[in-house]
């Protein structure tokens, strides 16, 4: 059978894995523990940080669709403003240019007219001298 006899060695091979333990514990699992939490912090700073970066990336996303649909909007509407102008100025112009058509053919009618009335006087004229001329022919004298 084993028998188990306490003397001083087992106190010894105790002592030295308590202090064992509590060196381990100082010099190793305690540093190691604090890394392992100062890592866990500096984690959950940064997942902290993303989400913060996130929420401000969706708001600036939210902010420029709804400049995008503001400055859509103004640009429709001073369009729609420089059309509603060209298309006046463009009545005024066609008016204008309608007028100024319309002058031109009343003047272009009375040289017409007065082209009319010279030709008419010069032919009657010449018809005068040349019936004259058929008269004193035909009627062999002059008249």
């Amino acid at each position: 059978m084993v028998s188990i006899s306490l003397d001083f060695s087992l106190f010894i091979q105790l002592a030295n894995f308590v202090f064992l333990i509590l060196a381990l514990n100082h010099f190793l699992y305690r540093p190691i523990r604090q890394i392992l939490a100062e890592r866990r912090a500096l984690f959950d700073r940064l997942r902290d940080k993303a989400s913060k970066a996130k929420a401000e990336l969706e708001n600036g996303e939210a902010e420029k669709t709804r400049l995008n649909a503001e400055s859509l909007r103004q640009a429709l509407n001073l369009k729609n403003e420089i059309t509603a102008k060209s298309q006046a100025e463009e009545k005024t112009l066609l008016a204008e240019a309608h007028e100024q058509a319309g002058r031109q053919l009343s003047d272009g009618r009375a040289k017409l007219q007065q082209s009319v009335s010279a030709a008419r006087a010069a032919l009657t004229q010449e018809t005068k001298s040349i019936a004259r001329e058929i008269a004193e022919k035909i009627l062999g004298r002059k008249i």
